[in-house]
């Protein structure tokens, strides 16, 4: 018998209302040493060089680890995501932590806080939900409202090598477990869709939990892009708003971009020009 299709969202929205097994299944990242290599990045190359970044919005934030990091250290931080369960829950463990967080439902290619910050960051390839250039754009000039001249935006991509076909930079798939909670992800499956014209994937994502919430499953099939270098080089230039200032291999610990394996990112780190609105 074969399978039944899996349901197809906008982006993976069914994985993302499961906002608790979400948030374990990546508890795996390193959210402090990824914020120090933030800090330093903001402290190297915002204007002026030397000072602390103390305002930080995460866009397509999820559980806003990072966000309630910086807030945990002193910033003003907010977070920002399309998904109402996933800020319901960012917010609840703000406030376990005893932090201050200022968290809204927005869509990142379309939102407006009526404020700047000093530092903006897009982390675990969420720009892939950005499928075309337009939206990249619009989205380009939508983090330009809300950063500070001299401020920096620093995007965590797939490494190119994974838009080529020639190697795997990440596992498809992992487990993860925290308070008793097992959460069994695979991102991909075979079989999935590629259109080498668009860049597009058809990515069939599956979640499987059990522990204290019970057992349960989603799967879900969403569009992700695949972008090169060049093209997001080509991308920032046309948004006449933002100069590359580094680029990196992976947040932390910090490589360079190129195509040592352990290179598995594409880090562009944006720094907002002076003369842009």
């Amino acid at each position: 018998m074969s399978r039944a299709e899996p349901p197809r969202g906008a982006s993976h929205d069914r994985i993302y209302e499961e906002a608790q097994c979400y948030d374990v299944a990546f508890g795996f990242r390193d959210v402090g040493a990824e914020c120090d290599a933030l800090a330093d990045l903001f402290a190297r190359h915002g204007e002026p060089r030397g000072r602390r970044a103390a305002s930080v919005l995460e866009l397509a934030a999820g559980p806003a680890r990072h966000a309630r990091e910086f807030a945990r250290r002193g910033a003003s931080a907010s977070a920002l995501d399309v998904s109402q369960p996933m800020c319901d829950h960012a917010l609840r463990a703000a406030m376990r932590e005893g932090v201050a967080l200022d968290c809204i439902r927005a869509d990142m290619v379309d939102f407006d806080l009526g404020r700047r910050f000093d530092l903006v960051v897009l982390l675990m390839d969420s720009a892939s939900y950005l499928l075309d250039n337009d939206a990249v754009l619009r989205h380009l000039a939508c983090v330009e409202r809300h950063l500070e001249a001299g401020g920096l935006y620093v995007i965590e991509m797939s490494h190119p090598r994974d838009a080529f076909g020639i190697g795997a930079s990440t596992s498809r798939q992992w487990s993860s477990e925290e308070d008793g909670l097992r959460v069994d992800m695979q991102w991909g499956a075979d079989g999935d869709p590629f259109d080498p014209i668009t860049q597009i994937d058809e990515v069939t994502v599956t979640m499987r939990w059990r522990g204290p919430l019970g057992t349960g499953e989603r799967i879900e099939r969403a569009r992700q892009r695949r972008f090169t270098a060049n093209e997001v080089d080509a991308l920032v230039r046309a948004s006449g708003a933002f100069e590359i200032v580094d680029r990196l291999g992976a947040i932390a610990p910090p490589l360079s971009f190129g195509n040592d394996p352990r290179a598995w990112r594409m880090v562009p780190v944006l720094r907002r020009l002076a003369g842009s609105r």
